[in-house]
């Protein structure tokens, strides 16, 4: 194989990295992506001639006009974002170079190009994809450079054929290691401004019947099917609770019912509780969660109830609106920290809550104007034996968990109704649930409202993280009781969520790789000046064998992790520097005498240049050093007759090949230390 062949080769395997690096940040419109991706394996295998090459550039040229109008468009016209516009235009400048002619000098071209793709791919936020198709970047850069150089330097002396040892990969793959250890120096050097930069190719996260802006129990025809994408990763930095799977993480409430719909009034006056209730008559201590939440469709920031305080670790901006709910302002995924309480008060303590402040009775006694008149009168007969507040919701609630759960929706819209659900199937998803039990309470004269949001999760052992998907999307209920606030009520059996609970077979590989995607936004794409300090402090500690006000995992096994894994670094760097002097160690004996020959008389300003030959050689010494013809022609001699004539050498013949060069070098020092005339 050709040095062209093999540097093209190269060439476009960097630019099919970076096709990869982009697209797992941003994504691609499906055809310019495929297309790409196919002219760039056809370069692989395939190339015109010059005649062909000349002219599909007549081709080329006017699609890559169309582009550059398209993308002035976004500019100026459309105002949206202008990067995959230019994307595509570098992607088809990349194929059009790929299937250039062998001969076309253009690799230099496809480095650029190629370069450009990845630098684009850092305007998005890209994932652990992006760190491997990086790294596997750097490689090929390196070996293409080195083997570009080789092929140039052997068109210009006119060599045909050129080696490539093992000695050569190992070298690149040690600059390569070398290049990569600086640019994560580089990376702790500068650490991230803020998160809003990243927010480019952010995907909104939607759901058929889970978290929305609305609750509705309209849907009918079909049944609710899985969708395991994450929404929610929640870290406890004090320790998981016991009730880990039980968690509600409450999005939204909602005050207001049509019949079918559950909307938020506009109007709507204060309703939360004051913090104060919370903090003192609420059991339990607090429980602070860090929450790295996915960009929904709705900008609400998810907690346990209650929710004492929000911080925010980026740019956004926490805001608590009349309801009690969290929302945010500001681009990005929201990443906060959630101070709340640990646990409800007590069923005797809510039995005892009597008369005192409740919310707006117009907005949360609120029932549809054509209620079915069956449901008050079931409301009647569950909560008229009972006195308190807490024993009527109780009762509704044990009323309610007699139904079942199934994922199976309405078969027509006229049962997709609440009366329906409630004196005829008896079963349904959890907004039939939650709804049910804020009209059975409202009808019975307490405030209630309908919640959103997430229940449970699954925990993933790689990250020690909860991760919360839109399979766990959920409603319920809350009930105001006087001196106490909303208090949370799930009425759906079994505490299921709203969406399906199947796991497809991989789902433990996908929680591994969510695990690695989740340390690479923590530690990389969210990396700030907190996190720099974090890491130079245990650094210095580390250093000083200091492992007090740590804040880095403790050692595993009486390892410090932190040192063996640098010591594990050093070793690694090492063995490649071994293995590259290895490949050339591995080199006859006389071939080393002989390149060292070469080196000598290079010094010494004889002009040895890559194409001289050795008998070349020995004519330049002979004629610019006396007495160093002979020794050198006895050199190259025994280098011949072993390199080419097969021979195997003994001491003896080594042994006249050092003392020839000693004599080379003496005649040579001897010519440097002539005076010039």
């Amino acid at each position: 194989m050709s040095l062209r062949l093999i540097h093209r080769r190269l060439a476009i395997l960097m630019g099919l990295s970076g096709l990869l690096a982009f697209s797992v940040g941003a994504g691609f419109e499906p055809l310019s992506a495929v297309l790409a991706a196919v002219a760039l394996s056809v370069g692989l295998f395939w190339h015109p001639s010059p005649e062909l090459s000349r002219r599909m550039e007549r081709v080329w040229l006017p699609l890559a006009a169309i582009l550059v109008v398209r993308a002035l468009i976004h500019v100026f016209v459309i105002r949206d974002d202008v990067v995959i516009p230019v994307v595509d235009l570098l992607l088809l400048l990349m194929a059009a170079e790929a299937l250039r002619a062998l001969d076309a000098p253009n690799d230099v071209r496809i480095y650029a190009l190629s370069f450009a793709l990845i630098l684009a791919s850092t305007a998005y936020r890209p994932g652990i994809v992006f760190l491997i198709a990086f790294v596997v970047y750097v490689v090929l850069a390196t070996l293409a450079l080195m083997i570009g150089h080789l092929r140039r330097q052997a068109e210009r002396y006119r060599v045909r054929e050129v080696p490539l040892g093992r000695g050569l990969i190992a070298t690149a793959t040690a600059l390569s290691g070398v290049t990569l250890l600086v640019s994560a120096m580089v990376f702790l050097t500068f650490p991230r401004v803020s998160r809003g930069w990243t927010g480019r190719g952010e995907t909104l996260a939607t759901s058929i019947a889970g978290f929305s802006d609305q609750v509705s129990i309209g849907e009918h025809g079909g049944r609710i099917y899985s969708n395991p994408q994450i929404v929610l990763r929640v870290e406890f930095p004090n320790g998981p609770p016991d009730n880990i799977l039980g968690l509600h993480w409450r999005g939204r409430s909602y005050d207001r019912f049509d019949g079918i719909r559950w909307s938020r009034s506009r109007s709507l006056p204060p309703s939360s509780a004051p913090t104060a209730w919370y903090r003192e008559r609420w059991a339990g201590e607090n429980i602070e969660q860090k929450i790295y939440g996915a960009p929904l469709d709705v900008r609400v920031l998810f907690s346990l109830h209650p929710a004492l305080d929000i911080d925010a670790d980026n740019g956004i901006q926490p805001l608590f609106d009349n309801a009690g709910d969290f929302v945010y302002w500001g681009s990005g995924a929201p990443a906060y920290t959630a101070t709340s309480r640990a646990s409800a008060p007590s069923a005797d303590d809510l039995r005892s809550a009597g008369r005192g402040y409740t919310p707006s009775s117009r907005h949360f006694l609120q029932l549809p104007q054509d209620l079915d008149p069956r449901i008050v009168t079931l409301a009647d007969s569950l909560t008229a034996p009972h006195s308190t507040r807490y024993d009527k919701a109780a009762a509704i609630l044990e009323h309610l968990r007699s139904f079942a759960y199934t994922l199976e929706l309405p078969a027509t819209a006229r049962e997709a109704t609440l009366p329906h659900f409630l004196f005829q199937r008896q079963m349904g998803h959890c907004e039939y649930f939650s709804t049910a039990m804020v009209v059975l309470l409202r009808a019975a004269g307490i405030e209630s409202r309908n919640v959103n949001g997430f229940l449970g999760g699954e925990w993933s052992p790689f990250g020690d993280y909860l991760a919360v998907t839109q399979n766990q999307a959920h409603s319920w209920v809350e009930a105001w009781f006087p001196g106490y606030g909303w208090v949370t009520f799930d009425p759906t059996p079994g505490g299921a969520g709203g969406g399906s609970t199947e796991q497809a077979w991989f789902w433990p590989g996908r929680i591994f790789f969510d695990g690695l995607q989740h340390r690479w936004n923590k530690w990389v794409l969210d990396y700030s000046v907190d996190s720099q300090s974090g890491i130079l402090g245990s650094l210095a500690r580390a250093l000083q064998n200091d492992p007090t006000e740590s804040t880095s995992p403790q050692p595993v096994g009486g390892l410090d992790l932190r040192r063996w894994g640098l010591l594990a670094v050093l070793l690694l760097l090492g063995a490649g520097l071994l293995w590259a002097r290895r490949g050339v160690r591995q080199l006859p004996r006389s071939s080393r005498l002989y390149l060292q020959l070469r080196t000598t008389c290079e010094r010494a300003g004889l002009g040895v240049a890559p194409g001289v030959t050795p008998t070349a050689l020995v004519g330049r010494i002979e004629s610019g050093a006396t007495g160093g013809g002979a020794p050198a022609r006895r050199i190259v001699d025994l280098y011949l007759r072993a390199r080419y004539g097969g021979e195997l050498l003994d001491d003896a013949d080594l042994d006249e090949m050092r003392g020839a060069l000693r004599s080379v070098r003496r005649a040579l020092r001897s010519l440097e230390a002539e005076p010039s005339t």
